[in-house]
């Protein structure tokens, strides 16, 4: 039986896009008759996953230094040994910097997945840091942007690239799934009026998230259309206490304070897709893939985002969502205007387009079957070799 064993800083983060895909992929690894391992700093994704057959085991690999880099690779070392994965998939910067070269040393296929842009690479140490994550025998990119990106930066490394497109479960994100009593219980606990048009902004509370634009676009949709009923939803933890009080300053500033609801974290990310009329991806940086445009795009929402980086793949404006101008809070709010006074036929077309784009090219099942058979590649190459 093949043994896979994935590594990444930790699994405490419930919505993360590396946690995810790292559980998506032990979980398909489990149905597909292989032995799956992660190593991790631990957290709740990680009890849940025990019960479907993915062994945890847990080495402090979320702390920085010299101390603790020399810690875990003593501990990993040792629990190499112990498992003798037949191919090692590492997921982030830190890691990938204490356990590369052990991986390597042992003969073991190596596989990185270089989940983001990383910055600093115009400054000689910073780019030596992010270049572990060029270590890997194949490096996975997950999205165009961010191939693009390794080959403007690390042009050496493109032949060992392999393009796999993050996934969204299209079973999970549709609308026709998700009933009328999960609607309500989010319409009820927010107190939103039935007329509202509810314009969803699902991004951890951030300054890069673009928070701040929507803030001031409320700002501008109250004071040039002040017949408009709506609200923004902001749904999303945060670990920036000072950005959150300065972003409630800004609420209270722009007298905006009736039109903001702040949800916090949410489970059922699909029930609250659905109660949208509008979806927002603000980042005023770009994003690796474009989650949020993806999963909106699945829930057969309008998308507005910002007009750069991963969401570009995923919308076409006008075609299957619309772009705008980043940092822009008076484009922002013209398109949402725009988009709410659409015509219903037009909109309607617009995101049937939008998911058929994302069942095409952005499915959960495309990534994990891509991934899966570079794993039985680099294998299976090993195999040859040691023959």
């Amino acid at each position: 039986m093949t043994k896979v064993l994935q590594i990444l800083p930790s699994l405490k983060t419930i919505n993360g896009g590396v946690e995810r895909g790292t559980l998506d992929i032990a979980k398909r690894l489990i149905e597909k008759g292989f032995h799956s391992e992660i190593i991790s700093s631990g957290g709740l994704m990680a009890e849940k996953y025990k019960y479907k057959g993915v062994n945890h085991n847990e080495i402090e690999i979320n702390k920085k230094g010299l101390i603790n880099l020399l810690i875990a690779r003593r501990k990993f070392e040792k629990m190499l040994n112990e498992i003798k994965p037949d191919i090692v998939h590492i997921r982030s910067r830190w890691p990938s910097l204490c356990f590369n070269q052990i991986v390597k040393k042992k003969k073991i296929p190596l596989i990185t997945t270089y989940h983001g842009t990383y910055s600093g690479n115009d400054f000689f140490l910073k780019k030596k840091y992010n270049g572990v994550m060029t270590g890997g025998d194949k490096i996975i990119t997950i999205s165009s942007f961010i191939d693009k990106h390794i080959r403007h930066y690390f042009p050496e490394v493109k032949n060992r690239l392999c393009q796999i497109d993050r996934g969204i479960d299209l079973n999970y994100f549709n609308i026709k799934a998700v009933t009328q009593t999960r609607k309500e219980v989010f319409l009820n606990s927010f107190s939103i009026a039935e007329n509202s048009h509810i314009i969803l902004l699902p991004a951890r509370i951030s300054m890069w998230k673009g928070h701040f634009v929507a803030v001031d676009a409320a700002k501008e949709l109250k004071e040039r259309y002040p017949e408009l009923n709506f609200v923004f939803l902001f749904v999303g933890g945060s670990n920036k206490i000072k950005f959150f009080e300065r972003l409630k300053k800004r609420v209270k500033r722009n007298r905006v304070e009736e039109k903001i609801i702040f949800a916090g974290n949410v489970s059922d990310m699909p029930a609250i897709y659905s109660i949208a009329d509008v979806v927002l991806s603000t980042s005023i940086e770009p994003e690796a893939f474009g989650r949020i445009s993806a999963e909106g795009c699945s829930m057969t929402k309008p998308v507005i985002s910002s007009n750069h980086g991963g969401s570009k793949d995923i919308i076409e404006n006008e075609k299957t969502g619309w772009l705008v101008e980043p940092r822009n809070p008076t484009k922002l709010a013209e398109k949402i205007i725009q988009v709410i006074n659409m015509p219903e036929r037009k909109k309607d077309q617009i995101v049937k387009s939008a998911r058929v784009r994302v069942q095409k090219k952005f499915s959960l099942d495309q990534m994990l079957n891509k991934t899966i058979n570079l794993y039985e590649e680099l294998v299976a190459r090993r195999e040859n070799i040691n023959y």
